[in-house]
C-alpha cells in the first residue's frame, strides 16, 4: 500500500487542526458521560484508550511526513502532565490504581512517529495491538467471575484477559498484514504469532500502565526484526534455522537463569524481550557480551552469597536491574541497526557493558574486603555495602569484571587490540563514576533508630542525595557514561576499529 493513502486537505495543518479537534471531542465526549453517570470512570477510561488509538494508528494513512503527529504527541503529553500533576481528565485516569497509562500512552505514540515513520505498516498495526487488546484484556478479566490473578511486576493481571489480549494480538497482526503487506500466508501467521507472544510479555510485565509504552514499542522492534531475520521455507532455509536457533539459545539462558533464581520473574520476561531484541537487531556480536555480563555476575553474585561475611541484597535480577545494566546497550544496539554501517558505535555497546561488568564485579567482590570501604568522595570510613565506598580489592574486581567483556570482545567482535584495552580501561573508570556519584547525588536516608539506609521506608528522613536517584538510576547513568567517554575517546585518538 503506498503511504499516505488519503490527504484530506492540501494543507496538512488542517488535517492536523481536525485531528487535534476530534481527540478533544473523544475526551469531551467522555467528560460528559462522566458527569451523567451513565458508564463508570473505568469504562470511560477504556472507551478513551479505544477511541484515541484507533484515531493515532490512522496517523500513516492521512500524513505524508511525521511533523504534524509529533506536535500532536508532544500537545497531549504536556496535556497529560499538568492533568495529572492537577488531578484533571479524571475521565481517564479514574480507576482504582495508581497508573500513569495516559501519559505513557501519547509518549509511546511519539517514539513510534519520530523513530519508526518509515514503518508505516508497522506503526499502523502496533497502535491497533495498543488500542483494541490492552482495553479489551482489562475488560474480560474484570467481567470473568473470579478470575485467576497473577501479577509479574507490580500490576495485578488476569489470566482470563492474558489469553484475550494474545488471541486479539494475533488476529490484529494476521488480518492486518494480509492487507498492508505482500507476503506468503505461512510468513504471516508466523509474523502474528511471534508478535502477539512478545506483545503479550510487554503487556503482562509492567508497571503503573507502562504497558502503554511497551506493548507498541515492543511490537513494531518485534515486526521490524522479524522481517529481516525470518524468511520462510522456500528463501534461504540456512538464515531460517539460524534465527530459530539464535531465539531458542536467549529463552534457554534466560530460562536457565531464572531456574536457578538468577532473576526475578519480571526480570526473566524483561531479559527475554532485551535478549530477543538484541538478537534481532545486532546479531552474536551484541547478544555475547551481555550473556557473558549476565551469566558470569549471576555466577559471581550466588558465590558471594555463599562466602561472604556480609550480607547481602538477593543475587535476583528484576527487570529495573535487568534494564538500569543493559538498557543503554539495547538502545545502542538498536540505534546501529537503523543507522548507517559503522563499526565505531560497537565500541559503545561494549564499553557500557563493560562499565556494568565492572560496577558489579567491584561490588561483589569488595564484600570479601576485611578493611572498611573509604567514600571515594572525601575518605571517610562508610559501612560495608554503603554506595560510594571502594575498597581495593573492590576496585581489583571492578578491573577484573571489565577484563572479562574486554576478552570477551577480542574473541567475538570484529574490532583491534587497541580499542580492546580502551574497553576495559572506560569500564574501570566508569565503575569510579558510579561510586562517585553514590557518594554524592544518590539518595540516603536515616531510619528511627538512625541506621543510613539506601531505600525510604515509613519514618526515614532523607538526609543526602535526591529522591529520585536510586541505586538503579546510578547504574543506568553509569552504563551511559561509558559510551560518552568512548565517543570522546575515539574522536581524540582517531583509534581505528
Amino acid at each position: 500500500m503506498a503511504f499516505p493513502y488519503w490527504i484530506p486537505f492540501e494543507n496538512e495543518w488542517w488535517t492536523f487542526a481536525a485531528f487535534l479537534f476530534l481527540i478533544l471531542g473523544f475526551v469531551g465526549l467522555s467528560d460528559f458521560t462522566l458527569k451523567s453517570g451513565w458508564i463508570s470512570p473505568d469504562t470511560n477510561r477504556k472507551w478513551v484508550h479505544f477511541l484515541v488509538g484507533i484515531s493515532a494508528s490512522v496517523s500513516p494513512l492521512i500524513f505524508s511526513t511525521n511533523l504534524q503527529p509529533m506536535t500532536l504527541a508532544v500537545i497531549f503529553i504536556i496535556l497529560n502532565g499538568l492533568a495529572l500533576k492537577e488531578e484533571g481528565f479524571k475521565r481517564i485516569h479514574s480507576q482504582g490504581r495508581v497508573s500513569y497509562g495516559t501519559v505513557f500512552f501519547p509518549i509511546a505514540y511519539l517514539s513510534l512517529v519520530l523513530g519508526f515513520w518509515d514503518f508505516p505498516e508497522f506503526m499502523i498495526i502496533s497502535l491497533l495491538i495498543l488500542a483494541i487488546s490492552d482495553p479489551l484484556a482489562a475488560q474480560v478479566g474484570q467481567s470473568t467471575p473470579l478470575p485467576s490473578k497473577f501479577k509479574i511486576w507490580e500490576d495485578e493481571k488476569t489470566i482470563q484477559g492474558t489469553i484475550a489480549f494474545f488471541i486479539s494480538a494475533f488476529m490484529i497482526v494476521y488480518m492486518s498484514a494480509h492487507f498492508l503487506l505482500d507476503h506468503s500466508n505461512n510468513y504471516v501467521l508466523g509474523l502474528a504469532l511471534f508478535t502477539a507472544s512478545g506483545a503479550t510479555i510487554a503487556e503482562i510485565t509492567s508497571c503503573r500502565g507502562t504497558d502503554n509504552l511497551s506493548v507498541p514499542i515492543v511490537s513494531i522492534l518485534l515486526m521490524i526484526g522479524f522481517l529481516d531475520n525470518f524468511i520462510f521455507f522456500s528463501e534461504l532455509p540456512d538464515q531460517f534455522a539460524f534465527s530459530i536457533y539464535s531465539l531458542l539459545f536467549v529463552i534457554i539462558i534466560f530460562s536457565i537463569a531464572y531456574k536457578f533464581r538468577s532473576l526475578s520473574m519480571s526480570g526473566y520476561f524483561g531479559g527475554l524481550i532485551m535478549g530477543i531484541i538484541i538478537i534481532l537487531f545486532g546479531g552474536w556480536f551484541y547478544l555475547v557480551p551481555i550473556c557473558v555480563f549476565f551469566i558470569m555476575s549471576s555466577i559471581l553474585s550466588k558465590l558471594v552469597k555463599q562466602t561472604s561475611r556480609f550480607k547481602t541484597k538477593g543475587s535476583q535480577r528484576d527487570i529495573i536491574q535487568v534494564y538500569s545494566n543493559g538498557g543503554i546497550g539495547l538502545l545502542i544496539c538498536i540505534f546501529d541497526y537503523f543507522s548507517d554501517p559503522n563499526l565505531f558505535i560497537i565500541p559503545l555497546f561494549l564499553a557500557s557493558i563493560a562499565a556494568a561488568t565492572a560496577d558489579t564485579w567491584g561490588t561483589e567482590i569488595g564484600k570479601f574486603s576485611k578493611k572498611q570501604p573509604i567514600s571515594i568522595f572525601n575518605f571517610k570510613t562508610v559501612d560495608h555495602g554503603m554506595s560510594g565506598g571502594i575498597t581495593l580489592i573492590g576496585s581489583l574486581g571492578s578491573l577484573l569484571g571489565a577484563c572479562v567483556i574486554g576478552f570477551a570482545s577480542w574473541l567475538f567482535s570484529p574490532i583491534s587490540n587497541e580499542l580492546i584495552t580502551a574497553i576495559i580501561l572506560i569500564g574501570f573508570l566508569a565503575s569510579l563514576f558510579d561510586s562517585l556519584l553514590g557518594a554524592t547525588v544518590q539518595a540516603k536516608y536515616e531510619t528511627l533508630f538512625g541506621e543510613i539506609i539506601e531505600s525510604p521506608e515509613k519514618g526515614a528522613v532523607l538526609i543526602s542525595g535526591y529522591k529520585w536517584i536510586n541505586n538503579d538510576m546510578v547504574n543506568l547513568l553509569n552504563t551511559a557514561f561509558a559510551p560518552i567517554l568512548m565517543v570522546l575517546y575515539l574522536i581524540l585518538f582517531n583509534t581505528p576499529v
